[in-house]
């Protein structure tokens, strides 16, 4: 039974009476007792869930909990060097009163009213059969929907004995089922949303890898393609610039006389106004005297990818004005006087993402090549003027 000083107990009479009758027929090799739970809600009072009603804490059978598989938050299921931690935990130190317990709520699978379902407690429920303790200490909730349980499930830390920390692959786990299931959207926005509330522990970076792979796996733009910063793949920055026919990124293996002969330089560039990108080109471009070419492009899947390179243009023209007003004032003359046509950074265009099948090209991609902020392919052999003296 519950420890009923605190106004916690909430499940019905009967179904206590239930419990506590099986209760008193099974293993508890552990000991525990109403005296050891009213010592763990002092030392360990209930954590509150956004979306969830507590309704007690409770002796309970673990014959009335259900672990499902498919709704374990660790991507590899149980880990079998943890739930010997957990063993060994228990025939060493008992059993815990300042750790949190494992949470479930009633199960709406089952027609039993006596029936509950775990969130979390995976990996010690398997460490309690082997220990052969069938009576264990639960946190009883009630949830909004199943989007409030995933949540819970994900935030809670049910115990302080070793612990067993979620990884990147756990909470893409989760994500991607929560998609499947309908509990989510799945578009970007709810990923990320969701991302933020189940890793809120976790850093910006591991965050954002893990919304990256979302979208992958649950193919939030099934017909985008991102490129690789690194590598010399089809997929990845060198691998499209090679396939064209443009010259080599940067100036590296090649003498000056080579890249004034090659007649340009070429940066694949994620924002319009990429300060570590201007700068090596104002420096290449004044010393060699050759134009500077950028090829723009979405490092990560957006969802308008015309709206991406009309701001990465906008982006480009700020940055160019700043160098245009730089140099009038440092040459005392008028800024209206310069030939924007003589700037020797311009954009060449951008590389080819959107790529759904297209029934005008016979189910090629509908975007190939270099292309327009548009999206229609453009030719380009270095002597081309900036894309932004025509566009947007």
């Amino acid at each position: 039974m519950l420890s009923q000083d605190r106004g916690y107990n909430r499940v019905p009479l009967e179904v206590q009476l239930i419990w506590d009758k099986t209760a008193q027929t099974i293993a508890n090799p552990l000991g525990l007792t109403n005296e050891i739970l009213a010592e763990s809600l002092v030392k360990c009072p209930p954590r509150e869930y956004e979306g969830a009603q507590f309704l007690g804490r409770y002796l309970i059978p673990r014959v009335y909990v259900r672990y499902d598989l498919k709704d374990q938050p660790r991507d590899k299921n149980n880990d079998a060097e943890h739930v010997n931690d957990l063993f060994n935990c228990y025939n060493v130190e008992g059993y815990k009163t300042d750790c949190p317990p494992p949470i479930c709520c009633f199960d709406g699978e089952d027609m039993n009213p006596t029936s509950l379902k775990a969130q979390s407690g995976f990996n010690r429920f398997e460490a309690l059969s082997r220990f052969g303790q069938d009576l264990y200490i639960f946190d009883v909730y009630k949830y909004e929907s199943r989007y409030w349980e995933i949540i819970a499930r994900n935030v809670s830390n049910h115990h302080k004995n070793p612990q067993l920390s979620q990884k990147t692959p756990d909470y893409i786990k989760e994500v991607c089922n929560a998609v499947e299931d309908k509990i989510i959207e799945c578009t970007s926005t709810a990923i990320d949303n969701f991302v933020d509330i189940i890793a809120a522990d976790r850093s910006f970076k591991i965050r954002k890898k893990i919304k990256v792979d979302c979208y992958n796996n649950c193919q939030v733009y099934p017909n985008f393609r991102t490129y690789n910063s690194v590598g010399h793949s089809e997929n990845t920055l060198n691998g499209f610039i090679k396939k064209n026919e443009f010259a080599k990124q940067g100036i590296e293996s090649r003498t000056d006389s080579e890249l004034i002969t090659q007649g340009y330089i070429s940066y694949c560039c994620g924002a319009g106004d990429n300060k570590a990108t201007w700068g090596r080109a104002l420096a290449h471009a004044q010393r060699l005297g050759i134009p500077v070419y950028i090829f723009g492009y979405a490092q990560n899947r957006v969802p308008d990818l015309q709206q991406f390179r009309e701001n990465f243009i906008n982006e480009f023209n700020e940055m160019k004005s700043l160098m245009i007003e730089f140099a009038a004032e440092l040459c005392d003359v008028d800024v209206s006087t310069i030939d924007e046509e003589n700037f020797p950074i311009k954009i060449a265009g951008f590389l080819a993402q959107y790529v759904k099948p297209s029934p005008k090209h016979q189910g090629r991609p509908t975007e190939e090549g270099l292309v327009d902020m548009y999206g229609n392919s453009i030719k380009f052999d270095g002597t081309q003027p900036c894309l932004t003296l025509t566009q947007p």
